[in-house]
């Protein structure tokens, strides 16, 4: 990856967390243990990796170009929306009522198969993991750059999925006042430990018809899947997108080099079908990925598609 002449900014990139991200990262995430019982908050590093081998969670890294230091780590989840109930019923937070019903054999986080039924009506729920935005210094001049690629990184990983409502549990102040500043609103306030309080964020389909011009509003309104991709065919799409070379994509989705590349011809073929002039001028596989990555393409499979 070629940088900027700039030297004095520090660069970012952001891309999906792999399974010793986790406990490197826990540091980062120490900000929000106050969010979490004390037997909860012991078990999770590990139990965090079980939930991304299970695909119930992705998880995102922003780190440094130049150092490779690990700036920010955070999940998306799917959850089945009657556990936001049961939260604000016991009067606990929603993180530490997801992940205690997971560790009890319950069932809070929605499949791959689910995920894609539920997106396929517009009823996703979507939780956020882990608000540790507190713990990045922004007035230093060498993170300039760090918010672009959070940015960026949140968008990505949120594309097309069709929402019926977004949740995040923070309790910095700070972090509080930047989610509402991005279209969020607060729709509890919980007293916590050391005289904090825990603010559960919410933004829904109707909250950002209400504010469409709020930055996360947008995420409201994806467009419709027109390829009918496959789960692999998706995750081998994403991680084109994030620059990771056929190699790379190889080794993080267990797979041989044979089988990428039918996994590519599989790609092209469905393209063609919806959009026969969309690659015909490209003359490489190269080019053809060029295309794609300049639309952004990465979208949900239908229910059936999923392998």
């Amino acid at each position: 990856m070629s940088l900027p002449p700039n030297v004095g900014t520090d660069y970012h990139t952001c891309r999906r967390a792999r399974r010793e991200d986790i406990r490197r990262a826990m540091h980062l995430w120490a900000v929000d243990q106050p969010l979490y019982e004390a037997e909860v908050w012991r078990g999770l590093a590990p139990f965090l990796e079980v939930l991304m081998q299970q695909d119930l969670v992705t998880f995102a890294v922003v780190e440094s170009v130049r150092s490779q230091v690990q700036r920010l780590i955070g999940g998306v989840s799917f959850i089945h929306p009657e556990y936001v109930e049961e939260a604000k019923a016991h009067r606990a937070t929603l993180s530490n009522t997801v992940m205690k019903a997971a560790m009890g054999n319950r069932a809070p986080f929605l499949s791959v198969k689910q995920v894609a039924a539920q997106n396929a009506r517009g009823e996703l729920c979507c939780l956020g993991l882990f608000g540790n935005m507190d713990g990045i210094n922004l007035s230093d001049p060498m993170m300039a750059d760090f918010y672009r690629a959070s940015d960026e990184g949140h968008k990505f990983f949120h594309f097309g999925y069709d929402f019926r409502a977004i949740w995040m549990e923070v309790w910095p102040p700070r972090h509080v006042q930047e989610l509402e500043a991005v279209g969020m609103s607060i729709d509890r306030i919980l007293p916590i430990d050391g005289g904090r309080s825990a603010a559960l964020m919410r933004l829904t389909r109707d909250d950002a018809l209400a504010r469409p011009y709020a930055r996360f509003s947008g995420l409201f309104f994806p467009p419709k899947p027109r390829f009918r991709l496959s789960f692999g065919e998706q995750r081998l799409l994403e991680y084109s997108l994030l620059d990771a070379s056929d190699e790379n994509a190889a080794w993080e989705l267990h797979l041989s080099d044979d089988a990428v590349k039918k996994r590519w011809r599989s790609i092209y073929a469905k393209v063609d079908v919806v959009d026969p002039g969309l690659l015909q001028a490209c003359e490489s596989g190269a080019a053809r990925r060029r295309v794609l990555e300049l639309l952004g393409m990465v979208e949900l499979p239908d229910p059936e598609e999923i392998a």
